[in-house]
């Protein structure tokens, strides 16, 4: 191996070590409380190299959101076909959330709050580039839902769907967290049992 792929390798890993380092602090301290000490302490890095790396704590949030976007809009795409129905694509979507809130706890935790809106980042240019990454993923959410439900005379409005599926998302979030398992998969239940007698009763 010559001197310049050993480098990229190191870097590489230099990279996943300060992500890893960063979520275990943004999780642990909360988003306001994370400092860039804290990070690079936490990663075994020297400051300044950490900064080689990222200019600013909301540029590696950033970062790992964008990250985390990008997983949960492949795993999406895979796990719901344009064949499936409206009812099985909300399963499949019920399904592949609790699993993925279930398993990525330090995430969630620092997600949650940025979710419910609670952060205010100081760059406003961050903020866009956040909410365009999930943006993205629920654009795909949205058109996936709309073709399905003109497909089969679902009447009512999209846009309270999407409302009330990321209430629940929230809450199902919390839940996990807290440790209630069974709560939040009672949650998901309930409200693919009502929407499947919502299909039934529809003309």
């Amino acid at each position: 191996m010559g001197v310049k792929e050993r480098r990229k390798r190191e870097e590489k890993a230099r990279l996943a070590t300060i992500l890893v380092a960063a979520e275990n602090i943004f999780s642990e301290h909360g988003y306001y409380q994370a400092r860039m000490d804290d990070i690079a302490e936490a990663a075994e890095l020297a400051k300044g190299t950490l900064y080689y790396y990222f200019k600013s704590k909301d540029e590696i949030f950033l970062h790992l959101l964008e990250r985390e976007s990008k997983r949960v809009h492949e795993e999406i795409q895979k796990r719901i076909s344009e064949e499936s129905s409206f009812l099985e694509a909300l399963e499949e979507a019920m399904e592949f959330y609790l699993e993925y809130f279930e398993e990525n706890h330090g995430f969630m935790k620092m997600f949650l709050p940025c979710m419910c809106g609670f952060i205010r980042f100081e760059d406003e240019r961050t903020l866009r580039q956040s909410t365009k990454s999930f943006e993205y993923h629920g654009e795909y959410v949205r058109e996936m839902l709309k073709r399905k439900m003109s497909r089969e005379g679902v009447s009512f409005r999209l846009e309270d769907l999407l409302k009330f599926i990321k209430t629940l998302q929230i809450g199902i979030g919390l839940k996990l967290l807290e440790g209630n398992k069974a709560e939040a998969k009672a949650a998901a239940r309930f409200f693919l049992d009502l929407m499947k007698k919502v299909m039934e009763a529809k003309p």
